[in-house]
């Protein structure tokens, strides 16, 4: 029977008990970073609909790698298609604030719906 050990860091808090210093991927700076909104969407759909998946990337050390991805690829997608959006549906030349506030909520909205649908709500 063969025995793994693992390497584990462990700190002192101030209850005087040692925590383990655990990351969830490979690399300590993805950890760290913060997930933006599309990123959160991907991890929360991951781990309710592909628990198996999740679980095979999160032992891996890709988990968070791959939500960063996920994240940065909607944010691209996002303003990629909001600016083909506007041009075939430009703003409309009114002084009505609301009535442009109005058109530019819909094409964000419409450009989110695709988002999702493509990248964010795709097993990774």
């Amino acid at each position: 029977m063969t025995e793994i050990k693992a390497n584990l860091n462990y700190s002192e808090q101030t209850d005087g008990l040692l925590y383990p210093q655990l990351q969830i991927s490979n690399q300590a700076e993805a950890d760290q970073q913060p997930l933006g909104k599309y990123g959160r969407m991907a991890l929360n759909y991951l781990r309710n609909h592909h628990p198996q998946r999740f679980m095979s990337l999160k032992m891996q050390g890709n988990l968070m790698e791959k939500m960063h991805q996920a994240d940065q690829e909607a944010n691209e997608k996002m303003n990629q298609l909001t600016e083909q959006l506007l041009r075939l549906r430009p703003m409309p030349q009114t002084e009505d604030i609301l009535e442009r506030t109005r058109h530019l909520n819909q094409i964000k909205s419409t450009a989110e719906e695709l988002v999702l649908n493509d990248i964010v709500l795709k097993p990774r």
